[in-house]
């Protein structure tokens, strides 16, 4: 079983680093609108437009689903080399269209939410660390990569029985790679998708924490 997922997890990873390297596409838009300590978190909104590219509109029109991916990091500016402030940050969203009403359900770790249409622009406010890691006198910016897709659902589970057992008969072991296995594949393997990637304008620390709630 070790070997199964140490076996998995290689091939996931070249999957990812696959995907890292697509260049963007047009149509899908992503900036940061603002960067501000929040209680005791550095918090950052972050706008997208055209989030599902027309190459993609029959996906969803058709029943099946797509997935956002947005990732964002807070990086020091330094002379000589930047500084990544925290670990990434990663958001994901799934979107899907409900049969009976024809809106738009958007999924994420917070619970559904329906729309007529997927907004544009849409806005993510993502909790990035904590606000004690940020000096006035520094300088930061926040660089973030959203890449929106499509993900064989059915694919993934059927990959994970073969590889660990089904879910009712798994054991603690099948249990925990499965768990990995889901975590990356949702990451890596889309099996088409495009991306768009921003940075920031650098930012005083003292702006950053000097309008605390």
């Amino acid at each position: 079983m070790i070997k199964r997922i140490v076996c998995v997890c290689a091939i996931v990873l070249l999957m990812i680093g696959r995907v890292s390297a697509r260049p963007a596409a047009a149509g899908l838009d992503v900036q940061v609108k603002d960067v501000r300590a929040q209680a005791q978190s550095v918090r950052a909104t972050i706008e997208l437009r055209d989030v599902v590219p027309d190459r993609f509109k029959r996906v969803l029109d058709d029943g099946g689903p797509l997935h956002l991916r947005v990732q964002a990091e807070l990086w020091e500016s330094r002379p000589v080399w930047d500084q990544l402030v925290y670990p990434a940050m990663v958001h994901i969203l799934r979107f899907a269209q409900q049969a009976a009403t024809r809106d738009i359900a958007i999924d994420d770790a917070s619970g559904t939410t329906a729309y007529r249409a997927i907004p544009n622009p849409m806005a993510i406010e993502l909790d990035l660390g904590a606000r004690g890691r940020i000096v006035s006198d520094g300088h930061y910016y926040v660089h973030v990569v959203a890449t929106v897709g499509t993900v064989a659902e059915r694919d993934v589970e059927d990959a994970e029985d073969a590889v660990f057992g089904r879910a009712a008969d798994a054991n603690s072991l099948g249990s925990f790679g499965r768990m990995l296995f889901r975590t990356a594949m949702k990451i890596g393997d889309y099996l088409q998708s495009v991306s768009a990637e921003t940075k920031s304008r650098k930012i005083a620390g003292a702006e950053i924490i000097k309008a605390t709630p």
